[in-house]
């Protein structure tokens, strides 16, 4: 879980910095809809953390799921518009990645896992269900090659080909977002724009 949370923003911090990013930037980006990433946030840590994720029926353990992506897929969105260019791209992939994470766990109701992949990281293969998150694919699992099928030994952990392109995406959106850029207009630059009056960049003193 760490490793999703917390690898991508570090490799999008060190990538930001190499290409002259600076943090404070990051914080001062005006991103909308913050609210809506902590509550998926605590929505995450409700379907994992003891007891609440096991006294949660299957069922309920799916719409959380469910409601935590799209929490995050609206924030993203309602900032889309005054991102620039590789940030928009980050989202993308973020979107995408998870798209196709979507694209087993709905038709399965589960994450499956490839057997071979669970009993390389030393897991047991033959187990039907793993968590209220997970179960083993089997021959009647449906888009299977999008499921966990890539194992990180080091890491003890099995990934998916949408995993990995979500956390290419969250990486450069944050090294993105260590640039300063912002997509809104001051006001009064906007009022004289629409006007068709322009800003003489001169100091009042030296205007005629």
């Amino acid at each position: 879980m760490s490793v999703f949370l917390f690898g991508p923003v570090l490799v999008g911090l060190a990538a930001g910095y190499l290409t002259g990013g600076r943090l404070r930037h990051l914080a001062r980006q005006p991103l909308r809809g913050v609210w809506l990433l902590y509550a998926a946030a605590a929505g995450q840590l409700l379907g994992h953390v003891p007891p609440s994720g096991r006294l949660l029926s299957p069922s309920a353990q799916r719409w959380l799921t469910a409601l935590v992506f799209s929490m995050v897929g609206a924030a993203l969105l309602l900032n889309l518009a005054r991102l620039s260019l590789p940030a928009r791209a980050g989202v993308a992939a973020i979107l995408a990645g998870a798209a196709l994470n979507a694209a087993t766990i709905v038709p399965n109701g589960h994450m499956p896992v490839a057997p071979a992949a669970l009993g390389e990281i030393g897991g047991a293969p033959t187990d039907t269900s793993l968590d209220p998150h997970h179960t083993v694919s089997s021959g009647t699992t449906r888009m299977a090659a999008l499921g966990d099928v890539l194992p990180v030994p080091w890491l003890n952990l099995v990934i998916s080909i949408g995993d990995i392109v979500a956390m290419v995406g969250v990486a450069l959106l944050v090294a993105a977002l260590m640039h300063e850029h912002s997509g809104r207009v001051p006001g009064r630059r906007r009022a004289l724009d629409r006007a068709g009056a322009t800003i003489d960049p001169r100091p009042p003193a030296s205007r005629p």
